[in-house]
């Protein structure tokens, strides 16, 4: 009698259910500098396909369904700066292109803004900054699926 097909079978179809089932699955951490209210300091950026989590210099941030108002990406990667280089929409309909040209630019900084609702019903926004642009591009590849499910308050 042989086990380990069956064993190997039973642990991908219980891998695979819950990804398929689960709608809280990690896409990832990215090490960046956020800013909230304050100076811009190292913070760790965890992402879901439900939530957007991150120790923030003064505060921690969490972002999901029930506060999320927007998402904003700036770029300042050369003569301008500070440009709005997407908003939700955008990210949701057209991230392949916004994440080739991010990959191709070698230096700069991109900030994505994430607006929510605090506590006390007031809009606040928190930034994201990356200065390498490879880790810009992949936190900007997980986005689009949170978004999906945070920017239509109807889930």
């Amino acid at each position: 009698m042989n086990l380990k097909p069956r064993i190997i079978k039973g642990f991908l179809a219980s891998i695979f259910s819950i990804g398929f089932f689960s709608n809280n699955l990690y896409a990832g951490t990215h090490q960046a500098i956020c800013a909230y209210y304050s100076g811009y300091s190292p913070c760790r950026v965890t992402i879901s396909s439900a939530h957007i989590e991150s120790n923030l210099p003064t505060d921690y941030l969490y972002v999901n369904k029930d506060n999320f108002l927007d998402l904003k990406v700036y770029e300042d990667l050369g003569k301008s700066s500070n440009i709005v280089v997407g908003t939700v929409s955008t990210l949701l309909l057209g991230p392949i292109g916004l994440l080739g040209f991010l990959v191709k630019k070698k230096s700069g900084t991109i900030d994505y803004a994430v607006s929510f609702e605090g506590d006390r019903g007031r809009t606040k926004t928190a930034f994201i900054r990356f200065k390498n642009m490879k880790a810009a591009a992949a936190m900007g590849e997980e986005l689009p699926e949170l978004l999906k499910n945070i920017s239509n308050k109807e889930n």
